[in-house]
């Protein structure tokens, strides 16, 4: 009896043994160990390639997708001995976080990893479409696409077409789609080439270049673009440049509305506000002389006035003056001559603001606002804040009327058909009065 026991006892352990095998097995049957190290081995603009090794007992994997908080499934690679795939589709310039999942058929049940490993990469921003045109005198205006996305720009411009003599710039906002190259010389030629960039993991990661572009360095004249048919002002100031913001403010209108004025400085003023002079060629406006610093009025003006101002203009800039305005604009023999040696033609005016006088921008708007025509060399000053804001309202109510803003050299040239002559004062587009009081 004993023995039957025995052996009874036996057959159970054995089946409660056999019976924690299959549980056993029927576990281990319906999971599977996780991916290990996947990794990411190729980035473009709209996509990421990834690879990782083989687990063993998995009839394919999945691929898992986040730019956000959840992970949702992008790809299947139903080939277990497919070790990589390429997720597309992706924007540019964005941090993707990705996992992989191996996978395998229960029955009717599929199984995947439990437990998974994230890998991160961010795509490349996108290539850039570049553009370079001379807008201004001695300079280049290189425009792009901006990519707010993106975190800067790359610019480079050289002379040379493998840009081995590159100039590079770097624009650290994304909202930026332009930038200007300034103090270049007349007649080069230069390759320009853009790209933007984001930071991921601190690093730098950069798109492609642009395709290369080329443009011309122009002067004043190379920019300018008269219609001689139109209406046309010729909006002149004086005694700048000045330190209250005024001039700062009227090369702002002038630079937003691409136009361009003549301004008729003083040379002390000048060398003081280098930046300021140079600024103004490089927006292609025509630069003037007023005399050294406005000491001697009118008829009293000496030679050395005048030598010394272009002197001190020339050294601020680089630019000698084209142009002359006696203060008070009286004029004599000596003055004349002394501009015809320095080859600068005399510019009166036949419309006064008064500016000086009222220091009032409504005065100021009106009297040009109602008093215009065409071909008028008008006078105001670049030291009023008054005169700037005055400014600001009448550009945009003049361009709406027809009138083209250009320099009092272009003025002349349109106007009369013939350049304007060295040593004669003009008061408007066509009349000469070398007496002038």
């Amino acid at each position: 009896m004993s023995r039957k026991i025995r052996l009874t006892g036996l057959v159970l352990t054995a089946v409660i043994l056999l019976a924690g095998l299959i549980a056993i097995c029927g576990v281990s049957s319906q999971n599977i160990g996780p991916v290990k190290s996947p990794k990411i081995v190729g980035t473009s603009s709209d996509s990421v390639k990834l690879s990782w090794k083989r687990v063993g007992s998995s009839d394919g994997y999945f691929i898992y997708q986040k730019n956000g908080d959840k992970f949702k499934k992008v790809k299947t690679v139903k080939d277990p001995q497919k070790l990589g795939c390429t997720v597309k589709n992706l924007d540019d310039s964005t941090a993707y976080t990705f996992a992989v999942k191996a996978f395998k058929q229960h029955k009717k049940k599929l199984v995947e990893s439990e437990k998974y490993t994230e890998v991160s990469a961010c795509t490349v921003p996108k290539a850039q479409n570049a553009k370079v045109e001379a807008v201004q005198a001695n300079a280049l205006r290189i425009t792009w696409q901006a990519n707010p996305k993106c975190g800067g720009y790359d610019v480079q411009y050289a002379k040379s077409k493998d840009f081995s003599d590159k100039e590079s710039i770097n624009i650290k906002n994304a909202k930026s789609d332009s930038t200007d190259i300034l103090e270049l010389k007349v007649n080069d030629e230069y390759n320009v080439r853009v790209r933007s960039y984001v930071y991921f993991n601190e690093q730098k990661i950069t798109g492609k270049w642009s395709k290369v572009v080329t443009a011309k360095v122009l002067d004043a004249a190379g920019i300018a673009k008269v219609d001689a048919t139109k209406p046309m002002i010729a909006v002149t100031f004086d005694d700048g440049p000045g330190y209250n913001g005024a001039s700062d403010k009227i090369l702002d209108v002038i630079e937003k509305y691409h136009i361009k004025a003549t301004f008729f400085m003083l040379g002390s003023n000048a060398s003081n506000l280098t930046k300021n002079v140079k600024r103004k060629v490089a927006l292609g406006c025509q630069i003037g002389n007023h005399t050294y610093n406005h000491e001697h009025y009118g008829k009293n003006v000496t030679p050395a006035d005048i030598t010394k101002a272009s002197d001190a203009i020339e050294k601020a800039c680089g630019v000698r003056p084209t142009a002359f305005r006696s203060p008070g604009g009286n004029t004599t023999d000596l003055i004349r001559n002394t501009c015809k040696q320095e080859k600068m033609p005399l510019y009166y005016w036949s419309l006064d603001t008064q500016d000086w006088k009222s220091r009032n921008a409504d005065k100021v708007y009106n009297a040009v606002i109602k008093n215009v025509s065409d071909g008028d060399i008008i006078l105001m000053h670049e030291i009023y804040t008054s005169t700037a804001d005055a400014f600001e309202r009448m550009v945009p109510v003049l361009l709406k009327k027809g009138y083209q803003f250009v320099t009092c050299d272009e003025l002349v040239a349109a106007k009369s058909g013939k350049k304007p002559e060295p040593g004669t004062q003009y008061v408007d587009g066509k009349t000469i009065n070398n007496k002038t009081s």
